[in-house]
């Protein structure tokens, strides 16, 4: 029987784990935390479901709706968010609303700045160039710009490439559709534990090895010496944890923004308005968005639950998506051995959400 070695298991590695099971192999799953799933398992707090930030599903790939669905019962869910602008002491749909453009005070300067916009080529050379050519100084400077800072930990928006993957989809500006994902499938687990039995299923008749940390990396044996003093090798391994950390740093170390997560239990029905999921903050503020968790899970009590989202050294959550990183991860892949695959968001090193990981998954069992 073939053997295959997963490192992590959040939803690129469970996903893995159990298409590679179908396909006959004998699968281990290495884990360092408590449960599967990572950020995306569901804890409790005061009653309350949540997860660490949110954890909406969406999607257009067929495939990959099919798939989750076959293993948990979905319910529908549109999200609609809002950004609070410091400067105006407004709150605005966001993404960007040609309705709420009037209500701003400098709208005439605004619908200057687009205008002129409208004559000249979309900029690609940068994060900051792309979202000034095509909303103008004002709106970027209430949206985006200190938003984006402290969401990547970095002093200018001109480090980051214009990658329209993770740019609104390439619809800065909006008439009408609120839904933060607009035209595809958009959902969220009917139970009270989220994804929680995703994963679980996941791994059933997997050797899930969870609290085990992975301390060193053999390429040319395919071997992973662990914390609990073993050593394992496979015939195949799929990697999803941080690539730098498993090469011992030998390009140096790879960027990434962690996150503080602070749930705060409210004695109050409902925080938020009817209308919103939740809010980003855009201004000094420290933090960059606040959700409510009882609009997601669907969760009926007399009181609420916030999580308040902090960037933060601790963690290493969020890929920077800046030329030199990037860079610096293809070093790391020429390092890769045969038969090993490296995919999801640390994996890949690249800015992605739970539908990516599950194709991810998909196309690497596919091609197995």
């Amino acid at each position: 029987m073939k053997t295959a070695l997963i490192l992590g298991g959040g939803f690129a590695g469970c996903t893995t784990a159990y298409f590679l099971k179908k396909k006959g192999f004998q699968v281990t799953v290495i884990d360092s935390g408590d449960n599967p799933g990572g950020g995306v398992w569901t804890n409790f707090y005061g009653g309350h479901p949540y997860t660490f930030g949110p954890r909406v599903f969406f999607s257009k790939n067929d495939a990959v709706i099919s798939h989750l669905k076959s293993l948990i019962k979905m319910r529908s869910f549109i999200t609609t968010t809002w950004t609070y602008v410091e400067d105006d002491k407004k709150l605005y749909h966001y993404p960007i609303q040609e309705s709420d453009i009037p209500l701003m005070p400098d709208h005439h300067v605004i619908q200057s700045q687009l205008d002129e916009n409208s004559k000249t080529a979309v900029s690609v050379e940068n994060f900051e160039s792309y979202w000034i050519s095509t909303i103008g100084q004002n709106l970027y400077s209430k949206f985006v710009n200190n938003y984006s800072k402290k969401m990547w930990g970095i002093e200018s928006n001109k480090q980051l490439t214009a990658n329209f993957e993770w740019v609104n989809r390439g619809t800065p500006i909006r008439n009408g559709d609120t839904r933060l994902y607009e035209d595809q499938y958009q959902g969220y687990p009917e139970s009270l534990t989220g994804f929680n039995e995703y994963f679980l299923k996941c791994i059933v008749d997997v050797n899930c090895r969870l609290k085990t940390k992975i301390l060193y990396f053999d390429p040319d044996k395919r071997s992973v010496f662990l914390s609990t003093g073993e050593s394992i090798s496979a015939d195949i391994i799929v990697n999803t944890i941080h690539v730098d950390t498993l090469f011992d740093y030998t390009y140096g170390p790879l960027q990434y923004c962690g996150r503080d997560f602070l749930p705060i239990w409210l004695p109050i029905k409902s925080a938020l308005p009817d209308d919103c999921t939740w809010i980003h903050y855009s201004g000094s503020e420290s933090h960059t968005r606040v959700t409510e968790f009882k609009k997601i899970t669907g969760f009926q009590s007399d009181s609420t639950l916030l999580g308040i989202e902090v960037p933060s050294s601790r963690g290493r959550y969020y890929p920077v998506q800046s030329k030199p990183e990037i860079l610096k991860f293809n070093q790391y892949k020429s390092l890769f051995p045969i038969n090993f695959y490296s995919i999801g968001r640390l994996g890949k090193f690249q800015y992605q959400g739970i539908p990516d990981a599950i194709n991810d998954a998909i196309i690497l069992s596919n091609s197995i």
